[in-house]
């Protein structure tokens, strides 16, 4: 049976929000997108998508999933400590979660982001000048990359 990477991704987050559904939880799932606007200038967008409870194996206890978004493969990179890289389009569009580490993406309209354990990011912006990315963290950034169409 193949499972999606998205699956992985969902059940990564849903863990890391916390061990049961409660009313305290966040009702969506809420990420980073970078994107190129028409000028070829990356900016920031906040996205999200809904949680939804569903019975786990102990029938005491719920998990939240979010609905599945289609997905191609799954990849993991380590970013070292002195990892800075200069201006550059996303490889590909693609989901990126970051495991470990902090890292801090700035996009060409000025705006700077930094990214932690269980933060979720949407690269688009694979034509135009792209985004710079630096690790921040005196630990080297473990992420896991997720193709999407």
């Amino acid at each position: 049976m193949r499972c999606s990477p998205f699956v992985f991704a969902s059940l990564f987050v849903s863990l890391i929000s916390s061990g049961s559904a409660s009313a305290q939880q966040p009702q969506t799932l809420r990420y980073s997108v970078v994107f190129s606007d028409s000028s070829g200038v990356t900016h920031f967008r906040d996205e999200e998508v809904p949680w939804q409870a569903r019975q786990s194996s102990d029938p005491r206890t719920s998990i939240l999933v979010t609905p599945l978004l289609d997905a191609e493969k799954i990849g993991f990179v380590r970013l070292n400590v002195s990892y800075s890289s200069d201006w550059h389009p996303a490889p590909g569009k693609r989901f990126v979660m970051t495991l470990g580490g902090e890292a801090e993406i700035e996009v060409g309209d000025g705006q700077r982001r930094t990214f932690g354990p269980g933060s979720v990011v949407l690269v688009t912006d694979v034509t135009g000048r792209g985004h710079r990315t630096r690790v921040l963290s005196k630990e080297e950034v473990f992420l896991v990359w997720v193709p999407v169409p």
